[in-house]
This record gives structure tokens, C-alpha cells and sequence, in this order.
């Protein structure tokens, strides 16, 4: 029989009548790729529970590779150019037989895996091994179409965060409505990127709750656009966090009307997750209008930068290493309180008087006047930043 040009699928079918036993293709994390549907296999041999969680859960499910693992059966197949047997009684799985599938270079692609409950005979082995390379060039293929199909979708999803033209001609091509919302998974640490594991299952979920969702990699983060408004979104995030474990972070843009907007949507996004991060924030969904005075505040911080010594905030810290004072607390409290001296004071424990004498002496000796309204919006925003590095 000529396997060459079969897909995955007809692989583990037709292997399965070569062998006389059901077949799963399963690559190096467990993820079943294909799977055998031939009656005449199935019949003639016992499906246990292993097999059909494992297909039902396209994975093997984790107690069952803790067993294979201990048994150090995955380190045997990492090593072994031949078939590999295991015999795990009280398992729930019957007698398996594992042969690796590598590539011309070595590097291991997957495996098959064959359940044989009354043991392997030689001719079972030796149609496993001579399988091996076919299902190996089956996998080549397999991963072009996928790293085909993926550049495809990245393109798209660059041209939509560029906006513009490009955004409403990439929109059309992939059928997205308005209006649409711009998503960002990543990290909840810049430095860090989205694991390639946990970025994939975030684009098989909105595949599979917002078919008509365009998302991809890019560089650190995951980017991603859905039709409906904001609050559709974030639902369809939270859904996702809750499903998923790890330090990751979502952030949601505003909702535009028009595909030539989609970039102004992700630029909310990117702001949302810097906001997130830079309070420490892990396993949470966030919009723009729910961050916005750190959006707002993280921005301003952009276009004051270079002029720190010159702010009232390193005026207020400058006196009070020099003089052993507290007016930059006692500014603080002031400006928490709106202005209220009675209330800033009783939260500073001392006397009105003596909370009107340290703004007084801020004003005449620090340069630094708490009622000037320029002032008090430099040292307010001032503070915000410091609030959110800590």
C-alpha cells in the first residue's frame, strides 16, 4: 500500500489495517495529531480508557503521561530508533508499542503509538518501522501547510494594527464585521514572552467562540481582533483566563466602528497591558476606560521624561535630604485630601498649624506652591507614577 501522499489522518487509518491495531500520532507534548478510525482495527482489538480520553481531550491526559513518564518511557522513545513496548497493568491502559518519527536531520517530530493488548509480534514491529519515515514526511508537510497558513494570518494581523488602508483591506479578506475590538495577550512581565503553548491555545479559543476572530504572535505578545464591542471582548478574555493557568495579562482596547481604526483600538490595548504590568497586576483582564488614569498617567510620564529635575516632586525631595524635612509627605497628604489642611493633617498626625507651616515653608523655601493649580498637576501626576512603581 502507498502511503506517500496521505494525510495525517489516512496515515493512522491505514497504518492501523497494516498493524491490526489502533493508532494515534501524537507529537513530542502528548497532542494527539491524528488518530485511526478503522472499524476493522478497533474491533479486533480493545479500546481502553486511556485511548479514548486521550482522543476525546486531543492530549494525553496528565495522570497517564505521569505514568508513562515515571516509567521513563518518553525518555526511551526520545533515544530509541526502534519500537518501544509498555505494559502498565492497573493502568487502564492496555500494552502500547511506540515508535519515534524523526526527520532526516534526527530531531524527533511525534510518535505513533499502537495499542497491542496481546503483545507485539515481529510483523507489527517491523510495519511500525518501515511507518515511521512515511508518517515523518506526513508531519513535514503537515508543518509547512501550518507554518504556511501561520505567516498568512500574522501578515493579516500586522496589516490590521497598521490601520488605514492596509487594515480595512485585510478585514475584507478575512471577513471581519464591525464594529471590533483589539485584544492583547502577554506576559505579565515585559521582559518575558507569551509561551508558544499558551499562545496557541488563546487563538483556539476565540477559533472556537469568535470564529470570526483574526489572531496571531507577534514578537512577545498575542494580538488579536474580534467583532463586537468591548464588553464582548473582555468576556470572551476573562473566559480564557479562567481556563488557562499561568502569568499572563489582557488587555482590552476601545471599540472602533471602522477596520481603518482597528490600530487605535491595539494602541489602547499595549497601553492597558503597560498599565497592568507596572502595578504588578498577574491573571487579569483589563479595559482602557478601567485603567485610564494610569493609561493617561504612564503616557504623560512619556513626554516629561527628561525633565525630572526640574519637577516639584525632585524639588520637594532635594529640601527634604538637605534639611531632614517632611514636605513632600506633608505635600502629598495635602493633595490626597483636596486641599483640606484639617483632614491632610489629622491623616499626618500633627496640628493644622503645623501642616500650614511645612506647605508654607514647601512654597517660600522649596519653590514649590501646593495651591498653584500647574503645580499641584506636575506633583499629582509626580506621585501617580511613583503610586505605580509601588
Amino acid at each position: 500500500m502507498d502511503l506517500r501522499d496521505e494525510d495525517l489522518t489516512s496515515l493512522a487509518n491505514s497504518l492501523a489495517e497494516l498493524v491490526g491495531a489502533p493508532i494515534t500520532i501524537e507529537d513530542p507534548q502528548s497532542s494527539v495529531l491524528a488518530y485511526s478510525h478503522s472499524l476493522e482495527a478497533d474491533r479486533s482489538q480493545a479500546v481502553d480508557d486511556a485511548r479514548i480520553t486521550t482522543i476525546l481531550g486531543r492530549q494525553v491526559p496528565p495522570h497517564y503521561r505521569a505514568l508513562l513518564d515515571d516509567a521513563g518511557v518518553y525518555a526511551q522513545i526520545a533515544r530509541s530508533h526502534d519500537v518501544v513496548t509498555v505494559d502498565l497493568p492497573g493502568s487502564g491502559m492496555t500494552q502500547r508499542a511506540i515508535v519515534a518519527v524523526r526527520d532526516d536531520t534526527g530531531t524527533l517530530l511525534g510518535s505513533v503509538w499502537a495499542a497491542v493488548p496481546s503483545g507485539l509480534t515481529d510483523a507489527q514491529r517491523q510495519t511500525l518501522l518501515a511507518g515511521a519515515p512515511v508518517v515523518a514526511r506526513g508531519l513535514v508537510r503537515e508543518r509547512q501547510r501550518a507554518d504556511s497558513s501561520r505567516r498568512r494570518t500574522v501578515e493579516v494581523v500586522e496589516a490590521l494594527l497598521r490601520g488605514g488602508d492596509d487594515a480595512a483591506q485585510a478585514a475584507r479578506s478575512v471577513g471581519l464585521r464591525m464594529p471590533c475590538t483589539a485584544l492583547v495577550l502577554a506576559s505579565d512581565r515585559a521582559r518575558d514572552s507569551v509561551p508558544a503553548h499558551r499562545a496557541g491555545a488563546f487563538v483556539l479559543h476565540l477559533a472556537a467562540v469568535a470564529p470570526s476572530a483574526t489572531a496571531a504572535q507577534v514578537d512577545e505578545v498575542v494580538y488579536a481582533v474580534v467583532s463586537g464591542d468591548e464588553a464582548g471582548a473582555s468576556r470572551l478574555a476573562r473566559d480564557f483566563l479562567a481556563r488557562t493557568r499561568g502569568p499572563l495579562v489582557i488587555g482590552v482596547g476601545r471599540t472602533v466602528d471602522t477596520a481603518e481604526a482597528i490600530d487605535v483600538s491595539a494602541r489602547d490595548a499595549d497601553a492597558v497591558v503597560r498599565a497592568v504590568r507596572r502595578r504588578g497586576r498577574t491573571g487579569v483582564v483589563e479595559t482602557v476606560r478601567g485603567v485610564l488614569a494610569d493609561v493617561v498617567a504612564l503616557r504623560a510620564s512619556d513626554a516629561l521624561a527628561g525633565y525630572e529635575e526640574f519637577s516639584p516632586l525632585s524639588s520637594l525631595e532635594r529640601f527634604d535630604a538637605e534639611h531632614h524635612a517632611d514636605l513632600l509627605e506633608s505635600a502629598r497628604a495635602y493633595l490626597a485630601h483636596g486641599g483640606d489642611v484639617a483632614a491632610a493633617a489629622a491623616a499626618l498626625h500633627v496640628h493644622p498649624n503645623t501642616l500650614r507651616n511645612r506647605l508654607r515653608r514647601a512654597s517660600q523655601a522649596a519653590g514649590v506652591d501646593v495651591d498653584d493649580p500647574d503645580t499641584r498637576l506636575l506633583l499629582g501626576l509626580a506621585l501617580k507614577l511613583r503610586d505605580l512603581d509601588a
